[in-house]
């Protein structure tokens, strides 16, 4: 008998629902789900299998059932293998963040292992497990020693790792450092930079943004800046003082020209000075604040967790909405680093060689001939750019609903829900939430039609494709805590409309019974949601939506594939608050 067998057996006998489990032995009910499909399984010794067991006693107890915990964890070691010495959910989560780290690709890595790259797939997902751990191990901490030792991925494994450079002085030193850091059983999660994006995304609120940085203060100077039509600019130091520069004569020349920005500069050496990021951003922001629209080309070439930094630090100027963000589909070359800034008034061109930033060099240009010159380069540039993603705000909400609709009827998905899906509840109790909630007569028959229409688009996409949600299963006291509102981002609402905690449990189970009646899809609750703001949904391979809940309302759509696939195997980490509640319902 397999482990998901024994488990369901149990589940069975006890009437005891997977959530129920979740609760009582204190891991997630996405793990739970996938054990019971046999998606997973724990290790002989593992943290998981243990608490499992501790939380089918428990229960099993509380209901009168004569059983001991040792009987229950024997019966269930029975079932899984003891050839692993750590646990296996926190081995595969250390080797997708190890490879997002490096941005290592399946298809090079199978082949180095002799594997099909679709078992690897499976492997990273949790769906398969290698034959056996330690040579697989070996030999992915040999592939990284062979092909990932340059200075720039030793840098990067040094911060995964929290250890010296010197200590990856040599090949040997890097495979058996990645070997000893995969078996680690402790899970590297604060380091996974997709869940750095969301955190930042799911607290980020515009009009404190607004205040803090006094933007409606801000006044746009008109004095003119002086600088000579030419100036070139060394060292970093100076290569800092050209951007500011370059904002600067953008900001106080009398064009509205929009700016195309692009470097693919290593960011590490201007980081270092924490008062550059605040100037460079003010800045920013008074180009915003005079109207100017910014195409922003991102290089995403850059080392994963890098890529989502520089993406996690502009949350505030997508929020604006005169962002629009691109990125180049193949790579600029691994030797020279360039930089081209132009706005209507003026023009910054900088070059390296790649590890010699310090070295290389910037120039500001201001006469007329030389703007227009690099103008035509920045536009030719942005004609080989896609784009990295589409935002939506308020001002594009027919767009979005095409886009939408265009996506309600294609591929699979998976999505996380700050709240519960409008298009679950029932006509009655959504009416009686707008009329307890004094929502006016037109803004309640805009969201009953909105959730008639959504509806009817779902069940249509279900037909033919699965729906995995997953909703916040929130304790009286986490409720009243942080309530929560409907979920009417799809159509710009702003107006929170909070649940009663009444409500919001009948919704829940509107949502359940909704999922019986559709056999594609399926509904998991989450005790310990990571996020309330924000939801995110990934569609098949091929795009994700991060929708932010309000101030203000917006919506990412992703294309990009290495983000989306990072989208498709982060795994929400639970924040320490959660955890100490957690396990305080454990022990009562």
């Amino acid at each position: 008998m397999t482990f998901s067998e024994q488990l369901n057996l149990y589940l069975e006998e006890y009437h005891l629902s997977a959530s129920t489990l979740a609760r009582y032995s204190g891991i997630s009910v996405s793990a739970v789900a996938r054990y019971k499909s046999g998606e997973r399984e724990p290790a002989y010794d593992s943290e998981q299998i243990l608490k499992i067991a501790k939380g089918l006693f428990l229960y099993a107890k509380e209901q009168g059932f004569a059983v001991t915990e040792e009987e229950l964890l024997t019966t269930l070691r029975v079932t899984v293998s003891d050839g692993l010495s750590v646990d296996y959910d926190t081995y595969i989560a250390n080797l997708n963040i190890l490879l997002k780290a490096l941005d290592i690709r399946v298809t090079p890595l199978a082949r180095s292992l002799s594997f099909d790259p679709s078992h690897v797939s499976k492997i990273l997902s949790g769906q398969r497990r290698p034959g056996h751990i330690y040579d697989f191990t070996q030999k992915i901490a040999s592939y990284i020693s062979r092909h990932y030792a340059d200075e720039q991925n030793i840098k990067a494994l040094s911060s995964l790792m929290s250890i010296p450079v010197s200590d990856l002085n040599t090949p040997r030193a890097v495979s058996e450092t990645v070997a000893s850091w995969l078996g680690t059983n402790t899970v590297r999660k604060e380091n996974d930079p997709v869940g750095h994006f969301l955190d930042k995304l799911d607290d980020f609120n515009l009009n404190e943004f607004i205040n803090t940085i006094r933007f409606n203060d801000i006044k746009v100077p008109t004095a003119p800046f002086l600088l000579p039509t030419t100036k070139t600019y060394t060292g970093i130091d100076e290569m800092m003082e050209s951007e500011l520069d370059f904002i600067k004569a953008t900001v106080l020349s009398k064009s509205r020209e929009s700016c195309i920005l692009y470097s693919d500069m290593p960011l590490e050496d201007m980081a270092k000075d924490p008062e550059f990021p605040k100037k460079y951003m003010f800045g920013l922001a008074m180009m915003l604040k005079k109207g100017l629209h910014l195409h922003l080309i991102h290089d995403v070439n850059r080392p994963f967790h890098e890529m989502m930094l520089g993406l996690e630090g502009n949350i505030p100027l997508y929020m604006t909405g005169q962002i629009s963000p691109y990125y180049l589909s193949s790579p600029q070359g691994g030797v020279f680093n360039h930089l081209l800034k132009v706005s209507g008034a003026a023009a910054l061109e900088g070059h390296a060689i790649s590890g010699h930033q310090k070295d290389g060099k910037y120039t500001l240009y201001k006469a007329k001939d030389d703007v227009q010159h690099y103008r035509l380069r920045a536009k030719h540039l942005l004609s080989q750019a896609l784009p990295l993603m589409d935002i939506y705000r308020s001002d594009r909400k027919e767009a979005y609903h095409e886009t939408l609709h265009k996506l309600l009827q294609k591929d699979d998905r998976q999505i996380t829900y700050s709240s519960l899906p409008i298009y679950t509840v029932s006509e009655k109790l959504l009416s009686q939430i707008l009329s307890r909630s004094r929502i006016g007569k037109k803004a309640s028959a805009q969201i009953l039609a909105f959730r008639e229409e959504y509806r009817a688009a779902v069940e249509k996409l279900l037909e033919q494709h699965r729906i995995l949600i997953t909703v916040p299963d929130l304790t009286a006291e986490q409720f009243a805590a942080s309530p929560l509102n409907l979920a009417l981002s799809e159509i710009f609402f702003e107006t929170d409309i909070p649940y009663l905690y009444e409500e919001y449990n009948a919704h829940l189970h509107e949502t359940e019974e909704f999922a019986e009646k559709h056999e594609n899809l399926t509904v998991t609750r989450d005790p310990t949601p990571t996020f309330r703001n924000i939801t995110y949904s990934v569609i098949g391979n091929q795009q994700v939506i991060v929708s932010k809940n309000k101030y203000p309302t917006i919506h990412f759509v992703i294309h990009h594939k290495k983000m989306v696939q990072a989208f498709r195997n982060f795994i929400p980490p639970i924040k320490e608050e959660q955890n100490e509640k957690k396990k305080l319902q454990t022990e009562q």
